[in-house]
């Protein structure tokens, strides 16, 4: 029989959300466990494009408010726990790309956006010389402004595991019946909580309705079908910006477990239902392509897709852009959802909030986990694609 053992808080779900928020807990004194079902960062988090947005998009959106100003703040976050201070330590974390672009087509609209830019940001954003201009975007036919973006693209997969590796023996693995009833789990195994938190992304909500944690909780679904192509001609990180709110397209680089260069590509090229056809997404990236950077040739390229379902929790400012974390509440239990990868500090400082506020200190003790298996890594959504011509 299962000795039983109290945690401070026992969390589900180990993406951003849930590796973040252990890892702050555990660097506190708090006995925090983090139980996942699958992989170790899979999910949304894997999915990632790695992007510490500081606000421009909800800028561009026409949002410039209090919340996203805050927002703004999210950047020196990241780059403080990259320097290894703060919170958390993601010393061990690596860099993919210091700053982004945004590229602009000429016209009325391509001014208006540079304004909005200028006016949320400040000296965070400017517009590029031509003479200053990435030598791949000098020769890729491209026709329009170049906007200078200080905001950081991440590695995910090094994020995950510098979040991870020094908490591996209180990430433990469960299975997937356990997760569909996560808090007979707890009772059943031995493992009482001064407070739970789900950090599950999809499943928060099927949990909280289940337990009738539910009364008050808005969540949204936002489905998205990821395009991503190989060989990649050269680094990009980059917004293509047209006549919507959204990019056109949002392109970031990664390297396959071959060493081959991958664009993953986001924006309105993957808002689509994820049981679309694959074609649909790959049909808009090569539009966009055609359209920004005519001259480049990717007509060997191999092109893959990644069905991906947005769950978060709906804005308090309504609308299908939330611009800040969620965190609902049912007695000693929390749901919560970052919403982007930028939010995790975020969604951290809510949870030390509430545990204070519970007056749950950090207990100081280290529980021994042994007794549930450890949990393996998600794999990259390049690594496992299907790859066609």
């Amino acid at each position: 029989m299962t000795k039983a053992r109290t945690a401070d808080i026992v969390i589900f779900g180990a993406g951003i959300a849930g590796l973040w928020t252990h890892a702050c807990l555990r660097n506190l004194g708090y006995d925090s466990l983090l139980l996942e079902s699958r992989n170790i960062g899979g999910g949304q988090t894997i999915a990632s494009q790695g992007i510490i947005h500081s606000g421009l998009k909800f800028a561009f959106a026409g949002k410039i408010s209090t919340l996203a100003k805050s927002i703004s703040a999210m950047p020196e976050r990241w780059r403080e726990a990259l320097a290894g201070q703060g919170g958390v330590d993601l010393s061990q974390a690596k860099i993919a790309a210091p700053s982004q672009l945004l590229l602009i087509p000429p016209g009325l609209l391509g001014g208006i956006s540079k304004t909005v830019a200028k006016k949320a940001l400040g000296k965070n954003v400017r517009e590029l010389n031509s003479a200053d201009w990435p030598s791949e975007i000098k020769t890729s036919g491209f026709g329009g402004s170049v906007v200078f973006m200080d905001e950081l693209v991440l590695d995910i997969p090094s994020v995950i595991r510098a979040l991870a590796e020094p908490n591996e023996s209180s990430i433990r693995s469960i299975s997937e019946n356990a997760a569909r009833a996560p808090l007979a789990f707890l009772n059943e195994s031995g493992i009482a909580a001064k407070k739970i938190l789900f950090t599950a992304a999809g499943s928060n909500a099927e949990i909280a309705t289940q337990e009738k944690h539910d009364q008050g909780l808005e969540t949204q679904n936002r489905p998205l079908l990821m395009a991503m192509m190989k060989p990649a001609p050269f680094p990009l990180y980059a917004h293509f910006l047209g006549k919507t709110k959204k990019p056109v397209a949002t392109v970031t680089t990664h390297t396959d477990q071959d060493g081959t260069l991958v664009w993953y590509i986001g924006g309105l090229v993957a808002e689509r239902a994820m049981d679309s056809p694959a074609q649909d997404s790959i049909n808009a990236a090569k539009k966009a392509f055609a359209a920004y950077l005519p001259s480049i040739n990717i007509s060997n390229a191999q092109w893959a897709v990644l069905p991906i379902s947005r769950a978060e929790g709906k804005s308090k400012t309504g609308g299908w852009m939330p611009d800040t974390p969620t965190l609902h509440r049912a007695g000693n239990v929390l749901y919560g959802w970052p919403t982007k990868l930028t939010f995790a500090p975020m969604l951290a400082d809510s949870v030390l909030i509430e545990l204070s506020q519970s007056n749950i200190s950090p207990s100081g003790t280290t529980s021994d986990w042994s007794f549930l298996p450890a949990a393996a890594y998600a794999q990259t959504p390049w690594d496992t694609a299907r790859w066609i011509p």
